[in-house]
């Protein structure tokens, strides 16, 4: 523990298990302060599978009490909005989100069908829209063979409106809407807003840190993008 936070340059390491059978889940985790090494914090939760993303949010609420961090408003209200979720959707939607991260065109296309079928199992899955709009954004863009911008765009922004509509205050699909009005619409000042929208309701995702640090760049402001990519760096 010791040399792990020195290698992230922090004071303490939050570890932890999950175990699942059938329809419930435990997750133990406990805080350790790196030097000297010593326990501050430990406890352990027992959930209903379709519960998970609120189990969450209660391990990172207490650990931020256990440690005396006041957490802003905006990630007060995130971790205080989750909600049931089926299981087998949540799963479709992580492997989707795995799959997007290898930005390959075969790896982008199958993520599309896992956030499809995490939608068919949960119907107003804000989190699997957006989902969807990231993989087919990524696809209109990467510098291969994916899907043509003219056909890939539209459903992207499709998507991301969606998650918009069933979550207003979900980051996730404020950066996926940006995406598309930044490198489809070129509608620079409505892609910036929605960057930055994205930004304060979650400034721990890289993603629209990342992105609208190409944006910063492409309009001249290089102090500003240099900064959107050293913390979408940092994330």
């Amino acid at each position: 523990v010791t040399e792990i936070a020195r290698d992230l340059e922090v004071d303490g390491v939050v570890e932890g298990a999950v175990l699942q059978e059938r329809e419930k889940v435990r997750v133990t985790a406990q805080l350790i302060l790196a030097d000297p090494e010593r326990h501050l914090w430990a406890e352990t939760y027992d959930r209903d599978v379709r519960d998970v993303l609120a189990l969450q949010n209660d391990v990172a609420q207490c650990i931020a009490r256990e440690i005396r961090l006041v957490l802003p408003p905006q990630e007060q209200a995130r971790l205080a909005g989750s909600h049931r979720v089926n299981p087998e959707a949540y799963e479709a939607y992580l492997k989707g989100r795995s799959l997007w991260y290898e930005r390959t065109t075969m790896a982008l296309v199958k993520s599309i069908e896992y956030f499809q079928r995490a939608i068919q199992k949960e119907p107003r899955y804000a989190l699997a829209y957006a989902g969807l709009a990231d993989a087919y954004g990524l696809l209109a863009i990467i510098p291969w063979d994916g899907i043509s911008p003219r056909e890939a765009m539209p459903k992207a922004k499709a998507a991301a409106l969606k998650a918009l509509e069933i979550d207003g205050s979900l980051a996730e699909a404020y950066s996926s809407l940006a995406l598309v009005l930044h490198r489809y619409e070129w509608d620079w000042k409505g892609a910036e807003e929605n960057y930055k929208r994205a930004i304060q309701l979650n400034p721990n995702n890289a993603r629209p840190h990342r992105w609208y640090g190409w944006l910063l760049k492409t309009a001249g402001r290089r102090e500003e993008a240099l900064a959107e990519l050293k913390e979408a760096e940092e994330r």
